[in-house]
């Protein structure tokens, strides 16, 4: 048997997949910058730079993709070759930080080095997206899209909270030794599991490519086939509507690891944040993603996009209207966990969607543009935290400046939200599928 005849066996390997690529994203983009805010005070300048210089990368997946389309060893499987040898390479690239246990003199280090592993991390999620494209039949794709992002946010979430009880106790070389065992632990699985029968585990085992398909296809037919798949209106709008969804989510992101651990009272302890956003949102995390993957393939994805980030709107416009409750314990929680919950809501429907509307023999690269252009909003928002807060600062407000800053900026974070889902009117998968007959 092989993925493209096992359900069981494609769902193992693309959730597995996932899981790796949530471990270190937990650690990144959870427990160092809370860690650093908790410890070593930084801003949210500091901390948005930091967070964007690691998301930087993700946006090379739309050089990856049309590498990946183009080139293969096709004996192996299209995908196979590709995840393997980024799987080796996320491994590698973390021992740079081994000995590195001093952060306060090492940041710009950290950064080169988070930089350079998230160059494999990225290729990693283009090879497992476009495997997933290639064996999954759509009655599959949305519940599948949604295991597969629970898998990553169960990851995001063990590697958040595990790691900031290792790294408080052990150090930065602790952390690193656990990721490494884990990746290579799931390396192994696209090297044990092939994508369709007869093809070979290595270069130099038995066996053939299941189709006379080329290992090297016509890259100007995968360029004429992509700048078709984005002549239609759908297909534009959605590139907007991914290059601005999660611009208040990054603010978000940021402004709330300065506020947990450096302004409430009493102040929140890294290794607190970190189990509340990691570990405790995990749950409702779960229940949101597998019930939106259900629900987008039952009612439709435009529906959960408007559920999730619409939800999750809501949830900053009503934080930023109470102020006064921030410093209640169950109140602050509660935000996390429903914003955690419903972005990832949210972002099952993206995904769902963007699978849905990427076509052409450059499908895998139409969905990769669609993923990378929702990261490039990521970053945005991150890098713009802190500029947005300092706008927000109005010194009339005196001592109470600081604490107006963040109220409006939570407003900001909503509003910025709500007005992408205006553009879903014009998004229509039946568009997509009027021009699909047409040769590709």
């Amino acid at each position: 048997m092989a993925l493209v005849d096992n359900r069981a066996q494609r769902t193992f390997i693309l959730c597995a997949l996932y899981f790796a690529q949530g471990v270190p994203w937990g650690f990144m983009l959870i427990t160092l910058p809370t860690y650093l805010a908790y410890h070593y005070g930084i801003v949210d300048d500091q901390i948005g730079q930091l967070k964007a210089w690691i998301l930087v990368p993700w946006t090379f997946k739309l050089i990856w993709a049309p590498i990946m389309d183009t080139f293969t060893i096709r004996s192996m499987g299209r995908r196979r070759p590709w995840i393997i040898g980024a799987e080796l390479m996320m491994a590698i690239t973390l021992f740079g930080f081994v000995g590195m246990d001093d952060l306060s003199s090492n940041m710009r280090m950290i950064v080169y080095m988070y930089f350079l592993h998230n160059c494999f991390a990225s290729l990693q999620d283009v090879c497992t997206d476009a495997l997933a494209i290639d064996i999954l039949p759509p009655n599959e794709q949305g519940q599948m899209n949604g295991l597969m992002w629970v898998s990553k946010l169960v990851g995001r979430g063990c590697g958040a909270w595990a790691l900031s009880l290792v790294i408080n106790k052990y150090g930065l070389g602790a952390c690193v030794a656990v990721q490494v065992v884990l990746l290579m632990a799931i390396m192994a699985i696209p090297i044990i599991l092939l994508e369709r029968p007869g093809e070979k585990r290595f270069p130099w085992s038995r066996g053939q490519a299941s189709t006379a398909e080329s290992s090297v296809r016509n890259p100007l037919d995968i360029l004429l086939s992509y700048v078709r798949a984005f002549s239609l209106t759908t297909t534009l709008v959605y590139v907007i509507f991914a290059l601005t969804k999660i611009i208040g989510y990054g603010v978000y992101e940021v402004i709330s690891n300065t506020l947990y651990t450096q302004k409430l009272n009493p102040r929140w302890t890294d290794i607190e944040f970190s189990t509340a956003a990691g570990l405790y949102s995990m749950f409702p995390i779960i229940i949101g993603a597998v019930l939106g993957g259900f629900l987008a393939d039952r009612f439709g994805r435009r529906l959960i996009l408007v559920i999730g980030y619409g939800g999750f709107s809501l949830m900053a416009i009503l934080f930023a209207s109470c102020p006064n409750m921030w410093n209640v314990g169950w109140f602050s929680m509660a935000y996390i966990l429903l914003s955690e919950s419903l972005n990832a809501i949210g972002a099952v429907g993206f995904l769902s969607m963007a699978m849905r509307i990427s076509w052409t023999k450059a499908a895998a690269t139409v969905f990769t543009t669609f993923m990378t252009l929702s990261n490039i909003s990521h970053i945005v928002g991150n890098w713009a935290a802190g500029p947005i807060r300092r706008l927000f600062t109005f010194t009339e407000y005196g001592s109470s400046a600081d604490m107006v800053s963040y109220e409006l900026t939570f407003w900001f974070v909503g509003i910025s939200t709500v007005l992408p889902l205006i553009l879903l009117i014009f998004v229509s998968p039946a568009q997509v599928d009027r021009a699909r007959p047409l040769k590709s």
